[in-house]
């Protein structure tokens, strides 16, 4: 599984129709955020499913759009919650002491087998929560919303 972003503007369209997002998605190019995911949710919010605002918001969190009954719905964050989220997120160097492979393997976070690996940190999470930064702080700057969806391929 992996956890696709993709930043838009036409929000009158996705209002109009939710099913949109999907199309979006698969015609643009999302920032991918690999297997990273969720680990990244727990430095964050030092939890596996938990948190709060603005920094759920940046993994897990936003409102579903078009099916909710779906496995993983589009998730939607609006241009002010994506401003929140880019204020608030840490530098990499203050999200570095977050980690360690036991709190990974307790919270067990996604994917377990990642925590074994002894480079996790600077191979896996750092370089893919560097990508979330620029994402978010470039949406924020123009006024974008942010879709997020859980990918099983």
């Amino acid at each position: 599984m992996r956890m696709l972003y993709l930043p838009v503007t036409d929000l009158d369209a996705l209002e109009r129709d939710p099913d949109v997002a999907a199309l979006w998605f698969a015609d643009g190019e999302p920032l991918d955020l690999g297997t990273a995911w969720h680990g990244i949710h727990v430095l964050l919010n030092g939890s596996a499913w938990g948190g709060s605002p603005p920094l759920y918001d940046a993994v897990l969190g936003g409102t579903p759009v078009g099916d909710p009954t779906s496995y993983e719905p589009i998730r939607f964050v609006a241009p002010a919650d994506v401003k929140a989220v880019a204020a608030m997120l840490p530098t990499p160097a203050e999200l570095t002491p977050r980690f360690t492979h036991q709190a990974m393997k307790q919270a067990e976070a996604y994917p377990e087998s990642a925590w074994e690996q002894p480079d996790v940190l600077t191979a896996l999470l750092l370089p893919a929560y560097e990508r979330l930064v620029g994402l978010f702080t470039d949406a924020a700057a123009a006024g974008q919303a942010v879709l997020i969806t859980l990918d099983r391929g």
